[in-house]
């Protein structure tokens, strides 16, 4: 099959570096590591491996929380018990 379609992508350092050792240790370059996640996609039309994707109620929850939505804060674990009533 000819390579003859180029795609680029970002990524953060600490995962690029991650990464790229585990396909050196595997024997593969990354772009061959990528060219095989691609070809399984494409074979099984899906996500090779599986993801842990939140239902509505969740997904709601988190965002609330990045949001800062219903959060408590304590000064310490000792605030924190008196808050919990523990």
């Amino acid at each position: 099959m000819a390579r003859d379609a180029t795609y680029q992508i970002r990524i953060d350092q600490e995962t690029k570096r991650e990464s790229f050792r585990v396909f050196e240790e595997l024997g593969m370059t990354p772009a061959e590591g990528v060219r095989v996640f691609l070809r399984m996609v494409a074979k099984t039309r899906s996500i090779p491996f599986q993801l842990n994707v939140p239902n509505a109620a969740t997904a709601k929850v988190l965002d609330e929380v990045d949001a800062g939505v219903g959060l408590h804060r304590a000064k310490n674990a000792e605030d924190l018990f008196k808050q919990l009533d523990l």
